[in-house]
């Protein structure tokens, strides 16, 4: 009779990995536009509000490919309740809280299949402006 046993030591830990973004001082942009993670990692985004001069608020907000233009159209029409489309979005992977000026926000997820994933600021009328591309690699 051959006897097996369950290893007791616990699963590694999933990689994982922080990215740093900004937006682009006053500027209605992205620092860095393009970021890369390895996919089913556990990611650690932290971006800071480097404006100073402009009052207006930016976030971060990842979406599902080919949604971009129906997610902005969105943002425009909702106006000053843009923030309410970032709950209970199918298009929305992660989102970053509304960050003031001098402000640093973080969200914490894990990286989706490998594909290349547009992100933008939600904020009406920025995505157009503030976008980039994150590309998850096997």
């Amino acid at each position: 009779m051959i006897l097996m046993t369950a290893s007791c030591a616990p699963p590694p830990p999933k990689r994982q990995v922080e990215l740093h973004i900004e937006s682009d001082g006053d500027f209605l942009a992205f620092k860095p536009t393009e970021l890369s993670i390895p996919t089913g990692a556990r990611v650690r985004l932290l971006f800071h509000h480097s404006g100073h001069y402009v009052t207006q608020d930016h976030d971060w907000v990842l979406l599902v490919p080919g949604s971009v233009t129906a997610f902005e159209a969105a943002t425009d029409r909702a106006g000053d309740n843009y923030p309410a489309l970032l709950r209970n979005n199918p298009q929305v992977i992660a989102a970053t809280p509304i960050a003031q000026p001098g402000q640093t926000v973080q969200i914490q997820f894990i990286a989706p299949k490998p594909g290349d994933y547009p992100f933008l600021c939600s904020t009406p009328g920025h995505g157009q402006d503030m976008h980039g591309v994150l590309h998850v690699t096997s």
